[in-house]
This record gives C-alpha cells, sequence and structure tokens, in this order.
C-alpha cells in the first residue's frame, strides 16, 4: 500500500484507555487499512511506535503504512493522532485457535512459530525487545504468514538499559518471563520465554499457567522454580523446543537466532501458498453476517447465540454456490482528507481491558481490546479487523419470503 491521502474512517473496532482502532480505505485506491488513534495531546506514546515500525522492514513484523492527524470524531473539535497498519485478514493466532477447535495441531503450531522466530530475530537484530509476546499479538497476513504486532509495549534496548534494576515493566503477566516478573529486566531473552508460553497458548488454548490468576501467576513466575508445563500430546521436539524457550535463567535461554535451527521449526519450511488457501478458504468473510473475527463475545468462549430464522436464512444465503454481489455499507464511514474530518457518532464498542498493564507506577497499559478475544488472550491491540460487508437485501429476500410463507401455512 502506498501514502496514505484521503481516506475513509469506518466502524471502531477497538478500544482501550486512550486508543481507539477503526477500519478505513483510501478513498484513491480503495485499499483497506486500520487506523489507531488517539488524542494528539496523550500522543506521545502512539508516536513511539510509529517511530519503531517506521524502521523495521520485515515480512514478519506488521507494517506502517503511515501516520497524519485529523478531526476527532466526537465533535469536540478536538484533533487525533492517526497511525496506519496493514490489514491483517487472517486475525490473530489467538482466533485461529478457536477456529481450530480451542487448540491448533502441532504442524501449524511448528509453521507459526517459526514466522513469529524470524519476525523476533529481525526486531531483535534491530535493537527492539518486543516485550508483549502473545497470540493475540500475532497476526495472520493475506498470504499466511505470520506477523508481530503492536508495539505499544516495545523498547530500544540501546536507549532503555533493560538489565538495570527498577526497569518499568510492560506486558500480560501471564507471559511474563520470571527476570521481568521481579522486576529485573526485560529484554530480548523475556521475548523467548513469552514465546515459550504463546506455543502453550496454541497448543492447549489456554494460559501458560492455568492454575493461577494473574496476581497468584505473577508471583508464582517470579519466585518459585517452576515453568509452565509441556502440552502432555506434544512430541518430542516440541517439548525440547519449549525446554529451550522456558529456561528461568535468562543468559541460558536460547535466542531466536538459535531457537530458528531446532528440528522443530527448521523441519516448517514457510509455505505461503498453502497458507494463503487456508486463509482463503477458512477466514475471508463472505457478508457482514460473518463476523466471528470482530464481534464482542463474553468472557464464557463456550457461550452459544440462538439466531433468529430470518438470521439462519442470511447465514445459509452466504454459503449459496453462487456468490451474491456484496456492496459496502456507508452508513458508520467518515470522510477524512487533510486532517478533517465529518461529524460523526463512533459505533459500540468493548470496555477497556488491563490484561497488559505496565508495573512500577506506570498507568493502565491504553492497550487495545478487539472483539473476538477470550480469556486468555485479551488485552492487546492487534490490527486483525475483518471488514464488514453488507449483502443486497434482493439476495436473500426471496428466499426468506418463501420459506416464511411455508411456516406460516404449516407446510414447514
Amino acid at each position: 500500500m502506498g501514502a496514505i491521502g484521503e481516506w475513509r474512517r469506518g466502524p471502531v473496532i477497538g478500544r482501550g484507555a486512550t486508543a481507539t482502532v477503526s477500519i478505513a480505505t483510501d478513498r484513491r485506491t480503495g485499499g483497506v487499512f486500520a487506523v489507531k488513534s488517539v488524542d494528539v495531546a496523550r500522543a506521545g506514546a502512539l508516536r513511539r511506535e510509529q517511530g519503531m515500525l517506521s524502521a523495521l522492514a520485515s515480512p514478519f513484523v506488521v507494517p506502517c503504512v503511515g501516520s497524519g492527524v485529523s478531526a476527532a470524531v466526537d465533535g469536540s473539535g478536538g484533533a487525533c493522532y492517526d497511525l496506519f497498519l496493514e490489514y491483517a485478514p487472517g486475525g490473530s493466532l489467538a482466533d485461529e485457535i478457536k477456529r481450530c477447535g480451542g487448540r491448533c495441531e502441532e504442524p501449524q503450531i511448528r509453521s507459526r512459530v517459526g514466522d513469529v522466530l524470524r519476525g523476533l530475530a529481525y526486531v531483535h537484530a534491530a535493537g527492539i525487545a518486543h516485550c508483549d509476546v502473545k497470540g493475540r499479538n500475532v497476526l495472520v497476513g493475506a498470504d499466511g504468514r505470520a506477523m508481530l504486532a503492536d508495539f505499544g509495549c516495545a523498547r530500544w534496548m540501546a536507549a532503555e538499559d533493560c538489565n538495570a534494576g527498577g526497569v518499568t515493566i510492560r506486558g500480560t503477566p501471564m507471559f511474563l518471563a520470571p527476570e521481568a516478573a521481579r522486576g529485573e529486566a526485560q529484554g530480548t531473552a523475556a521475548d523467548i520465554w513469552a514465546l515459550g508460553c504463546t506455543v502453550i497458548e496454541m497448543a492447549t488454548g489456554g494460559a501458560p499457567w492455568p492454575r493461577f490468576a494473574d496476581p497468584v501467576a505473577l508471583h508464582h513466575v517470579a519466585h518459585s522454580v517452576d515453568v509452565p508445563e509441556s502440552p502432555a500430546w506434544f512430541s518430542a521436539e516440541g517439548k525440547d523446543f519449549l525446554a529451550r524457550c522456558l529456561i528461568r535463567d535468562p543468559a541460558k535461554r536460547w535466542t531466536a537466532e538459535q531457537l530458528l535451527e531446532h528440528p522443530f521449526v527448521a523441519s516448517a519450511a514457510s509455505d505461503s501458498t498453502s497458507k494463503a488457501v487456508q486463509i482463503e478458504q477458512r477466514v475471508s468473510p463472505k457478508s457482514i453476517l460473518d463476523q466471528c473475527l470482530w464481534e464482542s463475545t463474553s468472557t464464557d468462549s463456550d457461550a452459544t447465540v440462538a439466531l433468529a430464522p430470518a438470521d439462519r436464512l442470511r447465514a445459509l444465503s452466504a454459503g449459496a454456490s453462487v456468490a451474491p454481489d456484496w456492496t459496502w455499507s456507508m452508513d458508520d464511514w467518515i470522510a477524512v482528507c487533510g486532517g478533517r474530518a465529518d461529524d460523526h457518532d463512533t459505533t459500540p464498542s468493548p470496555q477497556p481491558d488491563t490484561t497488559t498493564s505496565f508495573f512500577r507506577g506506570d498507568e493502565a497499559s491504553s492497550d487495545l481490546v478487539f472483539p473476538g478475544g477470550g480469556e486468555t488472550e485479551r488485552g492487546a491491540f492487534a490490527v486483525a479487523a475483518t471488514v464488514p460487508l453488507m449483502a443486497k437485501s434482493s439476495e436473500i429476500t426471496g428466499v426468506e419470503r418463501s420459506i416464511e410463507s411455508r411456516v406460516a401455512s404449516g407446510s414447514g
């Protein structure tokens, strides 16, 4: 995607303590992207994230495609700082775990972890520690590659002494390395520990410390001698890989470069073609009704929703062999050009989540909650918006009326 000029802001799909994320389109090219916005008076952290992402160029890191300033959408007369990010149609690894029925199979884990390691090796070589690696912060692109996302907690290692006492600790408590949980250090080695926890998340669909809530887990990680348990069904290679990631002494923990040579991932060459087919078959939404990646869910991930008959008909029509002519719904879109925006009410969004937090006196993290996250994946920004599309009513109304007439006449 080239430079963003005039663009349209779509519905808000995520909201944190200070920032929101909206779907957006380039009015010139029609390209879809995500825009992360915050009041200009509180844009320091977002500008810092933009500076980091602009210095990176890897196929395994979600690209920043620009930034700018626009009018606040609430009609207050203020201004927003906007960060433009590439749209990832495959959602996050947390979404993928759900699509796989609660856990991923080992070949899929090997492939995804290989991509994440390539991203980590790149950013670590650039002098950056991500500081919040987990399933919710890894996105799947259109070609099936897994990419690191959300650098809101990241730090430049040259600018900040990551091994000095009293360092401000950032990230998600369940995924923190022992040295980070004790407030001692948070560098590249802490990312490797978090990667091991992410492997467990993919393999089990749960947290790396399932017996503990966040505060208890943080204390346990910091002061016990335990490490998270490997899944019982994992292969010997998988368990050995986890053992190299989950070493309590950061000096002995393997690096991303070393782990790329481990048989667990070395044998899983990235196959973009097959991954792209998987994304097309399993992820691409057919209509606004196919919104599993962005709609808000309850904390009970097993809850089911009974659809009304008309909604079930719409869902069935979305799978028709002849593709209907989908069109954009323009009700929730705002034209933005040269720092201007029309007044418009944003759509409701989930309440902020504080799973990801800053310790040692900082304010709560501005990380964003995205619909579709479960209890173990909350609290991090992901540019994994599924663009809502609207079916033409003519495509389904005839089918509805026919079946409803049969029901009313008792012919069922």
